[in-house]
């Protein structure tokens, strides 16, 4: 049956100080999120770490209400045989896509969960944002 994955972050290009990427590990309603760092270069990364490989099936994703990524590309990876696990020597896989809603319908007052079904083995998730 499927499961919750403990994940951390272990890379972030960058982060608004007021909403360091650090929130991302935590999950509870008190959050306040991450946000990239006021006047960035695009595309952002951000890089996950599992405690082992594992089978990923979904990935679900929650965006601000008003402050929305248009595009979000997902990469699973791992390290060779032998190597020791970093995300630095990763070698990533591209697995797609995803676009979230402008949220114009509700006048920006709704956040929105995607959810991805995938079907991927990796120890590692990279979103470029």
């Amino acid at each position: 049956m499927p499961a919750k994955l403990k994940f951390k972050l272990v890379y972030c290009s960058s982060e608004d100080p007021e909403f360091p990427s650090s929130e991302l590990n935590a999950h509870s309603p008190h959050t306040v999120g991450w946000q990239s760092a006021r006047f960035c270069d695009y595309p952002q990364e951000l890089g996950f770490q599992f405690g082992a490989n594992v089978k990923l099936t979904q990935l679900q994703i929650l965006s601000h209400q008003f402050k929305i990524a248009t595009k979000l590309e997902l990469f699973v990876g791992s390290t060779p045989e032998g190597e020791k696990p970093t995300y630095q020597r990763c070698r990533f896989k591209r697995l797609g896509y995803l676009s979230l809603d402008s949220n114009e319908r509700s006048s920006w007052q709704a956040r929105e969960l995607k959810s991805v079904q995938l079907d991927a083995n990796g120890r590692f998730v990279k979103i470029l944002v």
